[in-house]
C-alpha cells in the first residue's frame, strides 16, 4: 500500500475528500454534489483546491468530481509504480485518471480541464475512454512553453528530474523563500492570501514538486496536437487576457487548427478559475443541466 498523505483540515473541500488505491496509485479525489457528473482537471503544480470555488458552484446541479493528478497534492505514486507505469506524460495521466473514472463508474457529461489538465483530457477522448457533451479548457496550455521556461527551465529539468535531491531542494527553497508568491504573481492573477499559502504549502511537499517537474520534462504537445484532427468532442477554449503563461495570441492561433474548436477572451490571468470561481462555474455548467 502507498503511504497516505492527508490534507489539512481546512483544506478547501476537505468535508468531500476520499481516498481510493488502484494499481498501486493512491488516488485522492474529492466528489461532492447531485446530477449530472461534472469533472475538473488542474494543471501542473495544482490540485483539487484550485477548482475549489467552481465546485461548490457547480454542485448546486451537478455531481462533482475533482481529483489531485498523480504525484500531485494528496494523491501518491510510489517510486515503482512511476517508472512502470510513466504516469507524467500526457498518455499516462489520460491512462490514470480513466482507471480511477472507470474505479467509480463515472461518466461525466462535462469536462473541464486548467492549463495542462486540458492535453490529458483531450487525450481522453481522443482514446474514447469519455465522451462528454462538450470539453471546457481554461487557459489550455496548447502552445509551447513560454521564452523563459525554454531558456532557463528546460535545458535542466531533463537531466535532474529523476532525482530525489533535486525536488527536495526545490521544496525547501520554496518553503523557505517567496519564490512561489514570485512565480504566481507572473501567471497574471491576483489571488487572495490564502489562495498563495496553498500554493505554497503544496510546493512544500517533494512528491508534488516532483510531479510537476516530471510533467514539465515529458509532455509531448506536439504529438497530440497532431492527432487533435480526429477529435470530435466539441471544445470551448477560454483565455486569460492577462496571462502571461499561455500567451493569448499564440493560444488563439493554436485553437484556430482545432476543428469545430470555439474560442473566447475574458479577462482574468492564467489561473482564471481562482479569480472567477463563480463565473467559470457558469462558463461550465450552461446548458447542461
Amino acid at each position: 500500500m502507498s503511504t497516505l498523505i492527508e490534507p489539512p483540515a481546512d483544506w478547501p473541500g476537505r468535508e468531500h475528500s476520499r481516498f481510493l488505491e488502484l494499481d498501486g496509485i493512491r488516488w485522492h479525489f474529492q466528489q461532492q454534489g447531485s446530477g449530472p457528473a461534472v469533472l475538473l482537471v488542474h494543471g501542473t503544480g495544482g490540485s483539487t483546491h484550485s477548482w475549489a470555488g467552481c465546485a461548490s458552484a457547480l454542485a448546486r446541479s451537478f455531481t462533482v468530481i475533482s481529483t489531485d493528478l498523480p504525484g500531485h497534492g494528496f494523491t501518491v505514486v510510489p517510486p515503482a509504480v512511476e517508472r512502470a507505469r510513466d504516469v507524467y506524460t500526457i498518455d499516462g495521466m489520460a491512462r490514470a485518471l480513466q482507471q480511477l473514472l472507470d474505479a467509480l463508474r463515472l461518466h461525466p457529461q462535462v469536462a473541464a480541464g486548467h492549463s495542462a489538465g486540458v492535453p490529458v483530457l483531450l487525450r481522453m477522448a481522443l482514446q474514447r475512454g469519455i465522451a462528454p457533451a462538450r470539453i471546457v479548457g481554461l487557459c489550455a496550455a496548447l502552445v509551447a512553453p513560454p521564452a523563459w521556461y525554454v531558456s532557463l527551465i528546460a535545458p535542466i529539468i531533463g537531466t535532474v528530474v529523476e532525482s530525489a535531491t533535486v525536488a527536495h531542494s526545490a521544496a525547501k527553497l520554496a518553503a523557505g523563500t517567496r519564490i512561489i508568491r514570485a512565480m504566481l504573481a507572473s501567471t497574471g492573477s491576483t489571488l487572495t492570501p490564502a489562495q498563495l499559502s496553498r500554493y505554497e504549502m503544496l510546493c512544500g511537499m517533494p512528491t508534488h514538486v516532483h510531479a510537476a517537474l516530471a510533467m514539465m520534462a515529458r509532455w509531448d504537445l506536439p504529438t497530440l496536437m497532431r492527432d487533435l484532427a480526429t477529435l470530435d468532442t466539441p471544445l470551448d477554449i477560454i483565455a486569460g487576457r492577462r496571462d502571461r503563461w499561455v500567451p493569448e495570441p499564440a493560444l488563439r492561433r493554436a485553437v484556430a487548427s482545432v476543428r469545430g474548436a470555439t474560442y473566447r477572451v475574458e479577462e482574468g490571468g492564467h489561473l482564471l478559475m481562482e479569480e472567477r470561481a463563480e463565473e467559470v462555474a457558469e462558463w461550465i455548467g450552461g446548458g447542461t443541466a
